[in-house]
């Protein structure tokens, strides 16, 4: 495993090949399980890097780089489930290369369970926190305080600007949006009806596998934040907890759309501050 000097040397190897492949000096950073199609198929002057182009290093998922609303944008489909197997400085890295290429907002989507009544599936939650239960850190060994504090503060890991827009262009465009505390538990199989229990009574309105390594290796790289889920099911209390899979493809599929409609509109936001 690279120590953190090592991994700060492979972000900034990979962020100036990126550089030497594109003029575009990308302000925010998308990591995105959700809408990432759409938005991809909206970039002007794209520049795609893949897994294996970068002499000597390997990325886990191309990385997008283009205009989008005419802001320069950096989008890379993830983040990555947690089950997968990566280890936490894997996850941790596309966020490295998102900061050393200049990006100061990132924002992260995934698909989630809502635990809420009041969350139903097609929803695009904004989240509020987090609860990380997935048994990963990204900032577990030496720290390198170049990259960000040995202790960073998570009382706030979400930016509360950036929250706000997106629910006013959710609003706008007439798309369902709630806030929502998000835990992240490892996969793949789902949680027992006990385990569900448990996250409510936690705090937990919605539940998923990835995103949150990625937030908390944002907040400690000084990147403001902003997660969004879209919810493809939900679980509540005296109902049935098993899965449909075609019930939760079919909420995606709802919920893309929607997600990309609020992405470009919070990046048109972004342009004009």
């Amino acid at each position: 495993m690279p120590s953190p000097a090592q991994h700060r040397h492979i972000a900034r190897e990979i962020a100036q090949f990126v550089q030497s492949r594109s003029p575009l000096r990308p302000r925010i950073g998308m990591l995105l399980g959700s809408g990432h199609a759409s938005i991809a198929n909206q970039l002007k002057e794209k520049v795609v890097i893949h897994g294996d182009d970068v002499p000597g290093e390997a990325l886990h998922a191309p990385l997008l780089i283009g205009l989008l609303e005419g802001v320069p944008v950096a989008v890379a489909d993830a983040p990555f489930a947690i089950y997968e197997g990566l280890t936490a400085a894997d996850l941790a890295l596309p966020v490295r290369v998102l900061k050393a290429l200049g990006c100061d907002l990132l924002i992260l989507t995934a698909g989630a369970a809502s635990l809420s009544q009041q969350i139903e599936p097609g929803t695009i939650a904004i989240l509020e926190d987090h609860l990380n239960f997935s048994g990963l850190h990204p900032l577990i060994g030496q720290n390198d305080d170049s990259i960000g504090p040995r202790f960073p503060d998570m009382n706030e890991p979400y930016a509360r600007e950036w929250m706000d827009v997106a629910r006013d262009v959710a609003l706008r465009a007439g798309i369902p949006c709630a806030p929502g505390v998000f835990a992240a538990v490892a996969g793949p199989s789902m949680p027992t009806r006990a385990e569900y229990r448990f996250l409510r009574q936690a705090g937990a309105d919605l539940v998923g596998m990835s995103l949150v390594p990625e937030a908390i290796a944002g907040v400690h790289a000084g990147c403001q934040v902003l997660a969004l889920v879209g919810v493809t099911q939900q679980v509540l209390p005296g109902r049935s907890t098993q899965v449909s899979i075609e019930a939760m493809i079919d909420a995606a599929d709802l919920a893309a759309p929607r997600m990309a409609t609020v992405l470009v509109g919070i990046v048109a936001a972004a342009r004009e501050r």
